[in-house]
């Protein structure tokens, strides 16, 4: 494995650990199997984070610049601006733009969708969360590029095309497709999108086989990417 000189360790002990991980010893259908155990029991969303801290090639948005995260790096519990965290962030690039892509997960028991059918406040709290942060990267791209600015060390970013993307996953498939006005409702938000955010059930979330290296969790403090021990 090679390890960007970006990432730092808790101790020497840590980054010889990295080195010496293997793949993954659990199979894509004992993973998938796990997954949906998770979904059907969780009562909290730290148990669906830490699912996917375990095995981020989970995520959406992995392969949308068909590279995979910039030097296999995902950031947990990623804070930007004065207000404003999400789940998790990573950055992808190719040879003439960088994007930054943003996850938000919301509790698995929270309900999407009223008994009426109309959305329910905790989602669209979760969707005006989505939206001011949308308004944040527009302004603020560059500190955007500032932060993430120890994985450009050995090249320049600033002259890339830049570009973000919001994935919120929430809710299941199985309350969205109880009756079409839910599902209809349900396809009308990607059509407000603009290819920028995205809204997705926790059932479209599947292990990325296409990911060639395991991908390396960290947590982002005084301008660094150190690697979570737990994970290693």
């Amino acid at each position: 494995m090679i390890i960007n000189s970006c990432i730092k360790f808790h101790s020497p002990e840590d980054k010889k650990r990295l080195l010496q991980r293997g793949p993954l010893q659990i199979s894509s259908q004992d993973i998938h199997t796990e997954w949906g155990n998770i979904l059907g029991s969780a009562t909290r969303e730290q148990e669906v984070q830490d699912f996917l801290e375990r095995y981020p090639e989970m995520l959406p948005g992995l392969l949308d610049l068909h590279n995979g995260p910039l030097h296999n790096i995902i950031v947990s519990k990623f804070h930007f601006g004065a207000d404003y965290r999400c789940d998790f962030a990573f950055a992808t690039r190719h040879s003439m733009a960088v994007q930054f892509t943003f996850v938000e997960i919301e509790d698995p028991t929270k309900p999407v969708f009223n008994n009426d059918g109309s959305f329910s406040q905790l989602f669209n709290h979760a969707r005006q969360q989505m939206a001011d942060w949308k308004i944040w990267a527009d302004k603020n791209i560059n500190t955007l590029v500032d932060m993430f600015s120890p994985m450009f060390e050995t090249y320049d970013a600033w002259n890339d095309y830049k570009d973000f993307r919001f994935y919120l996953i929430c809710g299941r498939r199985s309350e969205v497709e109880v009756e079409k006005k839910r599902k209809d409702r349900w396809s009308s938000i990607q059509a407000m999108s603009e290819g920028k955010t995205f809204v997705m059930s926790y059932d479209r979330l599947s292990l990325s086989e296409k990911i060639q290296d395991r991908l390396i969790v960290c947590t982002y403090h005084d301008r660094a990417f150190y690697a979570k021990p737990e994970l290693i």
